[in-house]
């Protein structure tokens, strides 16, 4: 059709269609895309439209019953590049969305500086990305959008809680990789002198907390840093707090040390050549150095450290401190079943080798070749693997670990069935987070009915106000906010232990995984349906994920 009955008209920012009705175009139909070509001809092409006034006007030029009135719709707009600001909801980041100009102006400096004041963005600012910003607002297309974060706080970086650094061995790193004598050889019978300490020896070290380090919002409020938590030693028995430096752990008479988290004790040492028949059962109230062999049968219960020079073979041994076994310790099977060894440490227990044996350690379990057809239970990490990462065999059995699996080939080429679980205390602490978290919203809501009522006694004239309530639902609100801060920190505390499991619920092969095994992290289970490489199995988004190692 011919487009002598249109005309575009500006005004302001907007843009006027005038439609006229002529008898010649009586015949002919409007279009949109005759509105369209009009407006791509003309110096407005960018302007923003307006649909439904488009309609209007094709609407009324196709069917109205006028011919020689002419009416005027506003059809677009002008408009200038869009700026929207956003915040998160700590503070930390501001981001900006631009929408493209329709016809109208860009951004300038002047406005996005504006913006920034007007939303007290003071921190964190970068000036590469403002300049950044303000060219992509000239590149964009008319309504294209484009977000950048142009602002970020600072994080407070959290203190570090009390640390404890053992300033003597502990019977393993002794016995596991002994010292040369003159001679080139281990004298194991030696081995009492190296693993004891004298009077006032030097046993740990505290290192105090640190306060952490404050940071800063976007608009320069200071985040405070959670300062870390300061532990007493716990002082056992044979030990003392050095006069002179109350962060130093000293020995106060002479025994085997037994290490814990937060400090040590110093044992009474027995020394027996070897235990069998005619030492009889041993029942020590303190540590025991066996230089020689357990033989089948025999039972060792010390109330610190057992220490094996040689092998333990169908016994049963239970330490109030760590089990140390310079060889290997051997159950075997008997009438086609198996007769297992059992261990059962409250520290944790190292060796050279294990087979069929039943392991129970209060921190983690250490061996150095293989670990075969056992059953452990460890509240710490399972480590099968030497120093120099060459040997580390994981095969049959049931292993539990809290902190982890790390071995060096898991599983054998025969398929033979090989279990891992880690994380078995999952549920119960996701449960406590949860049912933690319910009690926080139900004081948030009493806290919340607290405040409405001291807002509404607090528009009662003083001389009718009951004092006695007021000073009631002061205290009430007081109580109120202390329980939920103890709450809440308690809150952090479980979120904060629940990160760190699920970090280390991972199981690390440095070689190979065979066919028949199965890993079960909290209640997510895989199984090695074929031979696989070097890799890290763990949990991500509730999902059971191996990725790859390079292979040593």
């Amino acid at each position: 059709m011919t487009d002598s009955g249109l005309k575009l008209e500006p005004d302001g920012s907007q843009l006027r269609l005038v439609v006229s009705k002529q008898m010649e175009n009586t015949c002919q139909s409007l279009q949109h895309a005759d509105i369209e070509s009009l407006l791509e001809a003309s110096e407005f092409y960018s302007y923003c439209r307006l649909d439904d006034a488009i309609q209007d006007a094709l609407d009324y030029y196709n069917h109205s019953a006028s011919e020689t009135e002419s009416t005027a719709f506003i059809i677009a707009e002008r408009k200038d590049v869009a700026l929207e600001m956003s915040i998160s909801d700590d503070c930390m980041f501001a981001y900006v969305t631009l929408t493209g100009a329709y016809g109208g102006e860009r951004l300038t400096a002047q406005g996005l500086i504006a913006t920034l004041k007007q939303q007290r963005i003071v921190r964190g600012v970068s000036k590469k990305r403002l300049q950044y910003l303000l060219q992509k607002s000239w590149e964009l297309e008319p309504g294209e959008t484009f977000t950048l974060k142009i602002a970020a706080g600072r994080p407070a970086v959290a203190g570090t809680d009390t640390r404890f650094e053992p300033l003597v061995p502990d019977a393993s790193q002794r016995i596991l990789a002994p010292q040369d004598s003159d001679h080139g050889k281990v004298d194991m019978r030696d081995l009492g002198k190296l693993i004891t300490v004298e009077i006032g020896q030097p046993l740990m070290r505290r290192i105090p907390p640190t306060s952490g380090e404050p940071g800063y919002d976007i608009h320069g409020n200071v985040v405070h840093a959670v300062a870390g938590k300061a532990i007493a030693f716990e002082v056992g028995i044979g030990t003392r707090i050095s006069e002179s430096d109350s962060n130093v752990l000293l020995a106060d008479k002479e025994g085997m040390p037994r290490h814990g988290q937060t400090g040590m004790a110093v044992d009474d040492l027995l020394t027996v050549e070897n235990v069998d028949v005619s030492t009889g059962h041993i029942d020590f109230n303190g540590a025991v150095l066996v230089l020689g062999d357990i033989s089948s049968g025999m039972k060792v219960n010390a109330v610190g450290n057992i220490t094996v020079t040689g092998v333990v073979e169908l016994a049963d041994l239970h330490a109030g401190g760590d089990i140390t076994i310079a060889n290997g310790v051997i159950g075997r099977i008997q009438d086609g079943k198996p007769a297992y060894c059992h261990l059962k440490a409250l520290g944790k227990v190292s060796a050279k080798f294990a087979q069929y044996t039943q392991i129970e350690s209060g921190a983690d379990t250490e061996l150095h070749l293989h670990l075969a057809h056992c059953v452990v239970t460890a509240q710490g990490a399972v480590k099968v693997i030497d120093p120099v990462q060459r040997h580390g065999t994981v095969t049959g059995g049931i292993i539990s670990a809290e902190k982890g699996v790390c071995t060096r080939i898991l599983g054998a080429e025969a398929g033979i069935e090989t279990q891992l679980k880690l994380l078995s205390q999952f549920d119960d602490l996701r449960t406590d987070i949860d049912a933690l978290k319910a009690e926080i919203k139900n004081q948030e809501e009493r806290l919340h009915q607290v405040v409405l009522l001291q807002m509404k006694l607090s528009k009662v004239p003083k001389q009718k106000r009951s004092h006695e309530l007021a000073e009631k639902v002061a205290e009430s609100k007081v109580q109120f906010m202390s329980t939920l801060a103890e709450m809440k920190s308690q809150h952090l505390s479980l979120q904060q232990s629940y990160q760190q499991q699920l970090a280390a619920a991972q199981v690390e092969v440095r070689g190979l995984i065979y066919p028949g095994v199965s890993v079960r992290i909290a209640d997510k289970e895989f199984a090695a349906e074929r031979e696989m490489a070097a890799c890290r199995i763990q949990l991500e988004q509730h999902k059971i994920v191996c990725l790859p190692l390079s292979a040593t």
